[in-house]
């Protein structure tokens, strides 16, 4: 009897292996059609993820565009206030009477001349040439002539004291007189105004 039943377990035991494999095959058809879809989103993310960047690089460069358009906007702002107030300052700061603004052409002029004397070189000429102001007087200390060699910077840096002191011995060279350096701004650390000092560079801070 249990030798004629054993086809039949046999074959239900075949349908239930068959069953549970098509059950397991159900179960990883639905895993992967949930990495399908956490690829897509995670291909989604990426994209949001890249947009976001692209988003950030252009709000980043529309603000260096600002800051470099508002840092101009300020160093026009503090020239225009300087060439319109410098005489006051260089009475107020330095002791300078009868200041007079030297003009750029004049200027141009001579230092053509000291250029074919040989006493300055063309490359001298076009640095000197480059200075914001340069300003003669009568120092009231001294009633001595001088000349003032002027550099305008919102924020000094070790640049500006570089240009100014390079430019002050040219002028000294041109005009065989005392050539005074002065950097004209709005910011400065105490680091270099005490280097300033040390190498006898006037400096100017002007107020709102």
């Amino acid at each position: 009897m249990e030798l004629l039943e054993l086809p039949v377990k046999f074959e239900e035991f075949r349908k239930e292996v068959n069953q549970r494999f098509d059950e397991i095959d159900r179960r990883f058809d639905e895993v992967d059609k949930k990495f399908e879809e956490v690829d897509k989103r995670l291909e989604k993310l990426e994209i949001g993820q890249e947009e976001i960047k692209e988003r950030q690089d252009k709000m980043e460069e529309i603000l260096k565009r600002h800051e470099i358009s508002i840092q101009e906007l300020k160093g026009w702002q503090l020239e225009h206030k300087v060439f319109i107030n410098i005489c006051s300052y260089l009475g107020s700061y330095i002791g300078i009477r009868k200041c007079k603004i030297k003009d750029k052409s004049e200027l141009l002029e001579e230092l053509d001349e000291y250029v074919e004397k040989g006493i300055i070189s063309e490359e001298e000429e076009n640095d000197v040439i480059e200075l914001d102001l340069i300003v003669s007087g009568i120092l009231k200390e001294t009633k001595e002539e001088v000349y003032v060699a002027i550099e305008i910077s919102y924020k000094i840096g070790n640049y500006d004291i570089e240009r100014v002191i390079r430019r002050k011995e040219i002028l000294e060279k041109v005009y065989k007189k005392k050539v005074i350096p002065l950097i004209i701004g709005k910011e400065i650390s105490n680091k270099l105004k005490s280097k300033l000092k040390k190498l006898n560079v006037e400096f100017v801070l002007v107020k709102d």
